[in-house]
């Protein structure tokens, strides 16, 4: 085995997913306490240690804790961000500094791929969400020149583009938000602003927004991919994880039935899934290749303001 994926925590309380490649562990999103982070490591047996860097879908509340920061700091763990996300963490969390000021911080930009470790590479693709700038994350495994596996990650987005469809082509694991089924949202008590953010193209894929995405991504991407389908940031009120898994197996039951479903959760961690070459991966590479290659970008840049909105549960 080359990698195994596990989502530790996915919801409105806190979120984050753990990578491994060959030994190299990037942990997506700090989004929980480090007590908690401890324990959840613990049940798929591995800790801190297993952790050597951190990449930053956006900056909601849900999404990194302060605490974690600092323990980032004292455990010389880098993280990975956007430029406009490093400012909003300059001004929210106190931790941040003495982060920054120790050389642990790493920018990406946007549509360009970054190698994290030898191997590894993180694509950032922008997705649309109401806290600016937020990116959903293609990550390929390279076993020398051979692409050998890779995961797409989009916890968080209003609606979806061809430029994410495109991104998420041909790969193993499609880590995609489920977040609420249309009749419970609507129907709920919540305030009608709030309603409208989580329906607005800012705010939270339906289940059968997510389906549509993923009938997409499986139709471009051919027979036997992606061969999971984790579903992310499931509301605890407006939705149920039968609906959502039934939504999810629907989208895939024409054109890869035999892709495992899994439903991520709030309180406990999900299924590990084990990473490693397919032998049909000759189909995955084929798609691959149609899609746009963007050279890597090689220096880092510098920073730049950008106004972002206060974080909101959903």
């Amino acid at each position: 085995m080359t990698g195994r994926f596990t989502v530790l925590a996915s919801g409105s309380s806190g979120n984050a997913a753990l990578l491994e490649a060959n030994g190299f562990g990037l942990l997506i999103d700090c989004g929980l306490h480090p007590k908690a982070l401890t324990a959840r490591l613990a049940e798929i047996s591995a800790s801190w240690d297993s952790i050597h860097a951190v990449i930053l879908t956006h900056t909601h509340s849900d999404h990194w804790k302060d605490l974690t920061l600092a323990d980032l700091r004292s455990r010389k763990i880098p993280l990975w961000a956007h430029p406009a996300q490093f400012d909003y963490l300059a001004t929210a969390a106190p931790s941040f500094e003495t982060l920054d000021r120790a050389g642990l911080t790493r920018a990406y930009q946007s549509d360009h791929p970054h190698t994290i470790a030898p191997g590894l590479v993180v694509r950032p693709v922008r997705v649309s969400h109401d806290s600016d700038p937020t990116f959903a994350f293609r990550i390929d495994w390279y076993d020398g020149p051979n692409l050998a596996w890779s995961v797409g990650y989009a916890s968080d987005l209003g609606c979806f583009t061809t430029e994410l469809i495109e991104a998420f082509t041909g790969v193993d694991v499609l880590a995609l938000e489920y977040n609420h089924d249309l009749k419970l949202e609507r129907g709920s008590k919540r305030p009608r602003y709030l309603v409208d953010r989580v329906l607005g193209d800012c705010g939270h894929l339906s289940n059968d927004q997510a389906a549509e995405l993923t009938t997409a991504i499986a139709t471009r991407s051919g027979d036997g991919f992606p061969s999971h389908l984790v579903q992310l940031h499931l509301s605890r009120d407006c939705n149920r994880p039968e609906l959502a898994s039934a939504s999810g197996r629907a989208a895939l039951a024409q054109l890869n039935p035999r892709s495992e479903v899994i439903t991520a959760r709030q309180d406990s961690v999900a299924k590990s899934i084990p990473l490693m070459r397919r032998e049909d991966s000759v189909r995955r590479d084929e798609c691959r290749t149609r899609t746009r290659v963007v050279p890597p970008l090689l220096t880092r840049v510098g920073r730049v303001i950008q106004p972002m909105l206060p974080g909101f549960e959903s």
